[in-house]
Order: C-alpha cells, then structure tokens, then sequence
C-alpha cells in the first residue's frame, strides 16, 4: 500500500468515526489524496465525476420506486395488507408475530425499503402485540427483524444500486433476491413458532372461510399488483427498471385517486416532497461514491486485491466464509448503500477472481449488508423499532438476537447452496 492510498483510507475512517456524513467524508478523503499524491491537477475532474455516477439511466428508477412507495403510503392501503397477512397466516401460533413478519414479506414488494416498513407497519403491530400480551422488546425485535426482508424482494433500492455500480443485470439480481428473501422470512416463522411453544403464544382466532379469504385477497390485490407490475415488466423484456418505475408510480397514483380516493392535492405535494429528500439523500451517496471509486481505480486497488487472492491461493469456500464476515463488520458501521459504493467493486472482484457467478455474489452482498441494519453501532432498524416502542435498547438487543441468528444461518445457506438465488434467473433465461 502506499503512503496517498494508506492517507486516503485514514482520512476516510477518521472522519467516519467523528460522525461526518458519508457523502463529504469520501469527498474530503479524496481531496486528500489528490494533494498527497501530487495529483491536484485533476481537481477539476472531482465535479465531472458526481455528475458521471449520477448520469446512469438506471438509476432514474430509484425516486420512481421511492415515489411509487410514498403513493402508496399516501394511499393508506396498509390496513388492507394486513388483514391478509392476518387471514394467511395468523392461524399459526405465535399468530401476531408471525402476521407481523407476514405483512413484512407483503409490503415488502411495495416499498423496497427496511425503514419504511418499520415506518407503516411498526407504528400499528408494537402496541398491538403489546396490547395482547408480548413484550414491548420482541414486538420492537419482530418488527425490526422482519424489515430487512423488505430491500430483497423487488423493487429494492439496494439491487438498483448494486446494479449500477457493478454491471450486474437488475433484472437477474431482482429475480435472484426473492428466493433468499422469502428464506429470511421462512426462517423467521419458524422461529417465531418455537419460541410460541415456549412464551405461550396462541394464533388468533378470526373467520377463514373461504369467501373471508377472497373478499381479504380482492382488498389488498391492487397494491400488490405493483411487484407483479414491476417482475413481470423487467423479466419479460418489456421494460428497463426506470420505465418500470414510472409505471408503478402512475399505478400507485391511479388507485390512490381513483379505486381508494385517499389522495388528494395535499398528501400528493407531500409524497412527492419526501420522495424528492430521500432520493436526493442516496443519490448524493451514490454521486459522491464515484470520486471515492476513482481514486481507488487510481491506485490499482481491485487488481491488487485480486492478485492477492490469485498469490494466497484461497479456496472459493474460505473466501466466501471471509468476504461475509468482512461484510458483516462493514454493515455494522457504514450504510448498506455506502458499502455497496464504496467495497463492494473490490469484493465483487475478489469474488470473480475464484469463479463466483456475478449475480449469486450480489444476493450473498445484499443480503449480507441488510442484516447489518440489525447490527449495533448503525442498526438503524434496530432504533428505529425502539423509538415506538420504548422498551430500551438492551431488552430489544436481547429480544433481536435470535432473530440476528436465524438470518446469519439462511446467509450461509445463500452463500453455498447457490441455487437458491441462481434458480429462478436460470429458469427466466438470464
């Protein structure tokens, strides 16, 4: 390593660990490097490069899928996922739990986002579960838990990123994120079903019969329409992501309007305003991860990473092992979508230096970082759940890491069986 790259990367971890947001921290670190390396003459480069990791076509997509999701929140459909949810599956013990994880995988396919479902979902089922006898802690830990489902099924805005950044088809990560999300959630259930045995949890009793069923499925098939919209665009060739977040926004809006009548001048001005903030938020990430990406290019940093690998000669099983607890210590200090940006090109080659298929690394990664969201010092699903319940952080902690382990064990399923993530984009033709 050099001097300028060994000055890059502590002028990055120091500023880092200060709190500086990760946007100017990657910009100052490489206003340092530039000066240490003797290399200012590029300065101008540094404002053509934002404007080069913004200018991707792709990622037009990412404040449609937010505006899409805000819609739908606008909408207030999230009663109706509910009573689905509750009609599929709180007929099994531990009922609220596993209702909660439930409308997670639902509402997951609306939102793409971890915190937003925290947002729709943690606000109505912490005091419910409450209410009926669980822990304000393993209600916080349930919904927190459960969120992370949310950024793997489509439309997920970490799988747009990480398209982006590394080439990788969306349509095929899309396609290969299902399989290990529904895992997450699966192994959840199951979990939430042993402990019921232990915590006396009981299922709730409500009609099921078959025209309930069928009234609850009608109820809540408009906004589930939107994954459906989205797969069926993208995987049938019909339609780039951009586009077929465009659609979906207008769908959001059309049923909002027109089916629900819930949205008006005022809730629309709203959406839009807060799809413009947090996409600006990412995308400056995303803008400013370039200059950093650069650097590192400059330094030769994904060839040396390589060759290490070629020299050591470490077995595909190992360097997997070791990529996923790196990237495990990374989700807990840096944002999923920082360490996408930021290592994520690096791991990627690392990866594909010993064979690993390109789209089966991509699920092991994203699955990977959004299991940091559970993860302390950043966890940020984790504060966010406590915020409404209150139950403190070290119950919560307590209450999460059985949750945390049931996840790390499907990773390890996702890291070597393969076909669970491959499975589907072979059978689509990717």
């Amino acid at each position: 390593m050099t001097f300028s790259l060994g000055l890059f990367v502590a002028t990055f971890l120091i500023l880092l660990v200060i709190g500086m947001p990760i946007a100017w921290t990657m910009v100052i670190a490489s206003l340092v490097w530039l000066v240490v390396s003797d290399q200012i003459m590029f300065l101008p480069v540094l404002p053509e490069r934002i404007f080069q990791g913004l200018d991707v076509f792709v990622l037009m997509a990412i404040p449609l899928f937010i505006l899409a999701g805000e819609l739908i929140n606008a909408g207030r459909i999230t009663d109706r996922l509910i009573t689905f949810a509750n009609v599929i599956f709180g007929w099994m013990p531990g009922g609220l739990a596993q209702v909660n994880i439930g409308a997670s995988i639902l509402f997951s396919g609306i939102t793409g986002v971890a915190l937003g479902d925290i947002a729709a979902l943690g606000k109505i089922f912490i005091p419910s579960m409450a209410k009926n006898g669980y822990s304000p802690a393993y209600a916080a830990a349930v919904t927190a838990s459960s969120s992370i489902i949310g950024p793997m099924v489509p439309p997920s805005l970490i799988v747009v990123i990480y398209g982006s950044i590394t080439g990788v088809s969306i349509g095929a990560l899309f396609a290969a994120c299902i399989g290990p999300g529904l895992l997450i959630g699966l192994s959840q259930m199951i979990l939430v079903l042993i402990q019921s045995k232990r915590r006396g949890l009981t299922p709730i009793a409500m009609d099921r019969s078959p025209p309930v069923i069928a009234r609850s499925a009608l109820a809540a098939l408009p906004p589930l329409m939107i994954p459906i919209i989205i797969l069926a665009g993208i995987l049938g060739g019909a339609m780039t992501p951009t586009e077929a977040g465009g659609i979906a926004a207008f769908y959001a809006l059309l049923i909002g309007v027109l089916l629900y009548r819930t949205i008006n001048l005022s809730n629309f001005m709203t959406a839009l305003s807060q799809s413009a903030h947090f996409s600006a938020q990412l995308l400056i990430i995303v803008g400013c991860g370039a200059i950093f990406t650069w650097v590192m290019g400059m330094e030769n940093v994904p060839a040396m990473v390589e060759f290490a690998v070629a020299e050591y000669d470490i077995p595909p099983v190992l360097l997997l092992l070791i990529l996923n607890v790196v990237m495990l210590i990374l989700g807990m200090f840096i944002d999923p979508t920082a360490s996408i940006i930021l290592f994520v090109p690096i791991l990627a080659a690392a990866a594909q230096a010993v064979g690993v298929d390109p789209v089966h690394f991509g699920t092991i990664a994203i699955l990977n970082l959004n299991i940091g969201l559970l993860t302390p010092p950043l966890g940020v699903c984790l504060f966010a759940a406590e915020r409404i319940a209150g139950c403190g952080l070290r119950p919560l902690l307590w209450e999460t890491l059985p949750f945390l382990t049931v996840s790390i064990v499907a990773l390890l399923l996702v890291t070597y069986v393969p076909a669970i993530s491959l499975w589907l984009p072979g059978v689509i033709g990717f």
